[in-house]
């Protein structure tokens, strides 16, 4: 009975034998027999590169590029020449008018309705519109000076017509005083909108926004000159 299962045995293991081939030698690989796929790998085109920049190309700031000028690398220390920006164009209400005189003073051109104010180093430092008188009087053209101020006042030939930050500079034809004040009010009302500055609309006086004419209040004392133009 051992002798038939042993036979047995040897048989299989014979078949086994026959079926898997006679073993490789491991260290042997063994040839890779599928084709290769060579529309799956593209093959990399080696260029030779070029060779490094000794300079940069030229720096422009807000102009156009000088074909002729190159930089050195720059390290971030490098200082560069900028041509100064021109001063924007002065707007013409900001030029004070010719032969306006000299020295600290207001002046007031009637034609224009606007006044400038120019420090004793003649520098403008102040300009707005007004509304006062366009005929040749009240006032006439010509250099006059503070001599009065009031905080408030209001008118002799109609008292319901008042207003404050009066500074006194000038007599009218009649008589009467002419300055520097805020809008008039009447019965609590103002006589004309801060829209129609620039118009010649009061009786002689230089009428002005309420910021303006307190602004001129601490500004014009006693004494400050003020050249008026036709």
């Amino acid at each position: 009975m051992r002798t038939k299962l042993g036979l047995v045995a040897a048989v299989a293991t014979f078949a086994t034998v026959l079926a898997l081939g006679t073993p490789t030698d491991a260290s042997t690989p063994a040839p890779d027999t599928a084709p290769p796929d060579t529309a799956a790998e593209p093959v990399d085109t080696l260029s030779e590169a070029p060779p490094p920049a000794t300079t940069l190309p030229p720096l422009v700031i807000d102009g156009a590029a000088d074909a002729d000028v190159t930089l050195s690398p720059r390290t971030g220390k490098e200082q560069v020449q900028v041509e100064p920006v021109p001063p924007p164009p002065i707007p013409p209400e900001w030029v004070v008018p010719a032969n306006s005189g000299t020295g600290r003073r207001v002046v007031y051109s009637k034609s224009r309705q606007r006044l400038w104010v120019i420090d004793s180093a003649g520098n403008m430092i102040k300009t707005h519109r007004v509304s006062g008188r366009q005929t040749p009087l009240d006032p006439r053209p010509g250099t006059y000076q503070v001599f009065s101020r009031s905080r408030y006042t209001y008118s002799i030939n109609n008292p319901t017509i008042k207003w404050g930050y009066m500074v006194r500079f000038a007599h009218g034809a009649r008589g009467g005083n002419i300055g520097f004040h805020e809008i008039p009010t009447q019965y609590g009302r103002p006589v004309q909108s801060v829209s129609q500055l620039g118009q010649a609309l009061s009786g002689g006086c230089v009428r002005q926004a309420i910021p303006d004419a307190i602004w001129m209040w601490n500004w014009a004392y006693v004494g400050t000159k003020v050249v008026t133009l036709a």
